[in-house]
């Protein structure tokens, strides 16, 4: 994964441009802005960025690619990196990680987009969801390795997808119980 930098009157050609990679996608394409004053998530189309000149972060992806555009600060450039993973192995070059999303169940309801976090805060979720007290989002993390001390070490992220994660007993493996 290579950084490229974006200068600031690239940024709408880059944003027209991310579409060409996801041209003949077959699953949802999904989106994830963090703005200074507020956090997106939802189905991609280039007209759901509402202010570049807010934007600190963008996440394009489907379970197969991530297209990311980011930068540091306001005012900064922006730069941004390509993944795709086709001819990757998981346990080789990736391992993924099911983390829940934050959804307050008694606030939120199934069927309806927007969800209610324990913290006040609201998303929209733009995937079904079987089960809201177990939503979550797929993160793929890619290993990279240290050429002086051949340690392996976690290079970078991207995100894959939303699913309802799988519920487990941890009780079971506990000694003494």
């Amino acid at each position: 994964m290579e950084n490229k930098h974006v200068k600031k009157n690239d940024v709408e050609q880059v944003l027209n441009e991310v579409n060409g990679y996801f041209l003949n996608a077959t699953d949802s394409i999904f989106f994830v802005a963090q703005y200074t004053d507020k956090f997106d998530i939802g189905i991609w189309n280039k007209n759901v960025i509402e202010n570049t000149n807010k934007l600190l972060e963008l996440r394009v992806f489907d379970n197969k690619k991530e297209w990311k555009l980011f930068r540091s600060d306001l005012g900064k450039d922006f730069y941004s990196r390509y993944e795709d993973d086709t001819g990757k192995k998981e346990g080789v070059d990736y391992f993924d990680e099911v983390q829940l999303l934050d959804i307050d169940i008694t606030k939120s309801s199934k069927g309806k987009k927007m969800m209610c976090t324990t913290a006040g805060g609201k998303y929209n979720l733009p995937k079904d969801i079987s089960d809201l007290d177990r939503a979550a989002i797929i993160v793929r993390h890619y290993f990279g390795v240290d050429n002086e001390s051949g340690q392996a070490f976690i290079r970078d992220y991207r995100l894959v997808d939303f699913e309802s994660a799988k519920k487990r007993d941890y009780s079971k493996n506990l000694k003494g119980v």
